[in-house]
C-alpha cells in the first residue's frame, strides 16, 4: 500500500493498517517500512478481526491478511480476504476498487 499511498489518498481514501501481531519487534519493522499511514496494533484484543470475519481463518489465531474499502456510508464496498497466510493485495487492486465507487 505504501507504494500507492499518494494515489490512494489522492482518490479521497484513507489507509489504516491493523495488525494482530505481537508488538515485539514492531518498532523495527515500522522503522524499516516507514509507512505514511497509521498502523494500529490490537494483539491483546481481536474484536476488530472477529467483527470482520477474518480471525483464525487458517487455524493460527491471527487475523487473515485482508483489505476492506469502506464507503462514505460506512458500508464495505470491496474486500479481499486472504485465502492463505501469504496473501497480498496490490495497491493497483485497491485503486481499481476505489474507481468503482
Amino acid at each position: 500500500m505504501q507504494d500507492h499511498y499518494d494515489k490512494i489518498s489522492g482518490a479521497g481514501a484513507e489507509v489504516l493498517g491493523i495488525s494482530t501481531d505481537n508488538l515485539a519487534g514492531a518498532e523495527s519493522i515500522i522503522a524499516k517500512a516507514r509507512p505514511e499511514f497509521p498502523i494500529l496494533y490490537s494483539s491483546k484484543n481481536n474484536d476488530v478481526p472477529i467483527a470482520y470475519d477474518v480471525y483464525n481463518l487458517h487455524g493460527d489465531n491471527l487475523a487473515s491478511a485482508s483489505v476492506f474499502v469502506i464507503d462514505t456510508n460506512g458500508n464495505i464496498a470491496w474486500e479481499s480476504i486472504g485465502d492463505s497466510p501469504a496473501h497480498q493485495v496490490s495497491g493497483e487492486e485497491v485503486l481499481e476498487a476505489l474507481s468503482g465507487l
